[in-house]
């Protein structure tokens, strides 16, 4: 009965995703240029993914005009393979013509991102 429940319990929260706050979860396709960018990829069962949400989140609202997108490669797999994503988590940086300018494979703490968001032009502040 216990394992039960506790299968319930993993799955539920498995189910609910995690939560980027503003960040827009979208498609590769869907994604607009005609200014620098940061694409994150992930997926739902992610440990790391699950990890830097929270991160982004908050970048977002202190930093709201950032744009930063969220894929989750489950849902987009297309996009995925198009962009070459071969570790997750990964960060991609495109330019205002939506030409791949950065990446980064893995993990990243806050002040990464930030570092990474000015390196490329993305942050907006």
């Amino acid at each position: 009965m216990l394992k039960k429940m506790l299968l319930i319990l993993l799955l539920t929260i498995a189910s609910i995703g995690y939560d980027f706050g503003t960040v827009p979860k979208v498609n590769v396709v869907d994604i607009p240029k005609g200014k620098p960018l940061m694409i994150e990829f992930g997926k739902t069962e992610c440990v790391w993914c699950e990890h830097m949400a929270p991160y982004f989140k908050e970048i977002k609202e202190k930093y709201p005009k950032t744009p930063i997108y969220y894929v989750n490669t489950d849902k987009d797999v297309l996009g995925a393979i198009n962009t070459n994503i071969e570790v997750l988590p990964t960060s991609v940086f495109w330019d205002e013509n939506g030409t791949e300018v950065g990446r980064h494979e893995g993990y990243l703490l806050p002040d990464q991102i930030m570092e990474l968001l000015e390196k490329y032009g993305v942050l907006v502040k």
